[in-house]
């Protein structure tokens, strides 16, 4: 036996205690309900941005869940080169078209945005096939696997008219954005002397470092810096933000935690130093770690003052020592959903880009550089790879090997 919803639905449900109001007199008048409906504004979907997105891992879900909170978008399709993958997803949130072919998504949905959530390996071609068909691109981190790419790609974009940014989103947390607001203000009392950025990661059990560290195949094992290659950008790139676009110079250390000494595999790196200097004189400091837990910190020191932003513990101190909690929303996202609001701003009406390319590239040379001294066998032939790339716009012989059919399906992170 049926019975009567509990809830109306939303759109019938009228806003108030009741359906009548009194006039001056004192006299009762009956109104008309008023709808929910009728206070919103309605957006058409020929209107809405149309967004897809390529690789349908873990992080697809955050992706997912931060585009769902913005308004005027709609999700139009998802690609995975696994199926079903992308139908977990879509059964989960409710979506309705799912691919495992690139082309066919792109021509059977038409997107305004892409966003690609594959391994790195395949972000280049992958953005590349989006870009030429004057399609705006989210790149996940990292934004490339060279800087080279990181390059082509942007001038690419820039032929096209179309823009591209970086899942660099720790740069819009809420720590982050009122460290800026000081900066900005003149708080340090001039320009940044020093910088320092702290990122630690948890590797977690056994089980989940053995399942990249047991498998040389595995991608993460592919990428020229390894580990550190798939996790250090979003602390370079919160040192890149205040840096000039040339580094002088750049001194990497990395070693084996005794954690992952256990593990029997002592050709991947989990403990990192960098100290950057830029041609104006400034130097950062950047530190990763997977021994020490819950670090998230960028540090900024001026002539006149210093500021830390604690992602973890969600403050701001300025010194002296004055602490002041951050707005935190009850979902935080770690600045996901401001980085990409942010984006598709800079696509509907015009905005500036929520990291500029110059950041984007910074951040790709100076992790060049510092995987070139941790893994000198790795870096040398990523130069070698990345010589045969033409920037001027053909497509990479990298891609043109036994992968590419993958790499245009999308690949599960």
């Amino acid at each position: 036996m049926e019975g009567k919803p509990l809830l109306q639905p939303e759109a019938e449900r009228p806003v108030g205690l009741e359906a009548k109001d009194f006039n001056g007199t004192g006299d009762e008048v009956v109104s008309e309900p008023v709808l929910i409906s009728d206070l919103r504004p309605l957006t058409s979907e020929q209107d809405m941005l149309r967004i897809a997105l390529i690789g349908c891992g873990k992080i697809a879900d955050q992706h997912v869940q931060a585009i769902r909170r913005i308004p005027d978008c709609i999700i139009v399709g998802l690609c995975d080169r696994e199926l079903l993958m992308a139908r977990q997803l879509a059964e989960r949130f409710g979506i309705n078209a799912c691919f495992s072919d690139l082309h066919e998504m792109l021509e059977m949905t038409r997107p305004d945005v892409v966003h690609i959530t594959t391994p790195p390996q395949s972000h280049y071609p992958l953005a590349r096939e989006c870009l030429q068909e004057g399609i705006h691109v989210y790149l996940e981190k990292p934004f490339t696997v060279t800087a080279e790419e990181a390059e082509s790609l942007i001038q690419l974009a820039d032929r096209k008219n179309v823009r591209i940014t970086a899942g660099h989103n720790l740069q819009f947390t809420l720590e982050m954005l009122a460290m800026r607001r000081l900066v900005n203000e003149g708080f340090l009392g001039g320009k940044p002397i020093h910088v320092e950025s702290y990122f630690s990661y948890d590797l977690g059990d056994r089980s989940y470092a053995g399942t990249f560290l047991g498998n040389q195949q595995h991608w993460v094992r592919q990428l020229p810096g390894q580990l550190l290659h798939n996790i250090i950008s979003h602390g370079v790139a919160r040192l890149a933000e205040f840096l000039d676009a040339e580094v002088a110079d750049v001194i990497a250390i990395a070693d084996q935690s005794p954690g992952l000494q256990g593990f029997g595999r002592n050709d991947v790196q989990d403990e990192l130093r960098v100290l950057i200097r830029d041609n104006s004189g400034m130097t950062a400091f950047f530190c990763f770690s997977t021994q020490v837990r819950g670090l998230n910190q960028l540090r900024i020191y001026g002539p006149a003052g210093s500021i830390t932003a604690d992602i973890t513990t969600g403050t701001v101190v300025r010194n002296p020592n004055r602490s002041y909690k951050s707005y935190l929303t009850y979902y935080q996202d770690f600045g996901m959903k401001e980085l990409i609001e942010r984006f598709y701003n800079s696509v509907r009406k015009g905005d500036p880009l929520p990291i500029p390319y110059r950041e984007i590239l910074l951040t790709a040379r100076i992790m060049d550089k510092i995987f070139a001294q941790v893994y000198p066998a790795q870096g040398q032939r990523s130069e070698i790879r990345s010589r045969k790339s033409d920037v001027s716009g053909q497509r990479a012989d990298v891609v043109r090997d036994s992968r590419i059919a993958d790499l245009r399906s999308g690949v599960a992170v």
